[in-house]
This record gives structure tokens, C-alpha cells and sequence, in this order.
């Protein structure tokens, strides 16, 4: 998938950056159109630290995906 010339990796690696990973991993369901982003650290941070810091990159993508769910990795 390649939306607005951004591909998932990238996608994954901009959100990873904003919560200071360097490791993260990206997996697919795609019987149930769900992306997971999986973020080392992620556990650190609060639900609305999160929400906070990957919204606008989240929001800002258009993507054939109906969620897309970031978890620790």
C-alpha cells in the first residue's frame, strides 16, 4: 500500500521517531483491514501520551485500512 507517497514502512518508521524508537515492526490483517504498528517502548507512555503524539500523523494519512493499532513491541 502507497498512499500520498508515503508507504506503511515510512508511515511506521514517523510514528516509531515520535515516541524516540529505533525498533518497530508492522503487521497486517487484512481479512479485517486492521494495520499494527508495533512500537519498542510503547508501554512507557500513556494512553492519551500516545493518542497525542501519533494522531496527527495518523490523522493526516489516508489509508485502505479501516484501524490502524499501535502496541508495544
Amino acid at each position: 500500500m502507497e498512499e500520498q507517497g508515503i508507504t506503511i514502512e515510512e508511515l511506521a518508521r514517523a510514528v516509531a521517531e515520535q515516541f524516540g524508537a529505533e525498533r518497530f515492526a508492522v503487521t497486517e490483517d487484512s481479512f479485517r483491514e486492521i494495520l499494527f504498528i508495533r512500537i519498542e517502548g510503547l508501554s512507557k507512555f500513556s494512553e492519551e501520551e500516545v493518542e497525542k503524539r501519533a494522531a496527527p500523523l495518523l490523522d493526516e494519512i489516508e489509508s485502505d485500512y479501516e484501524e490502524i493499532i499501535l502496541v508495544d513491541l
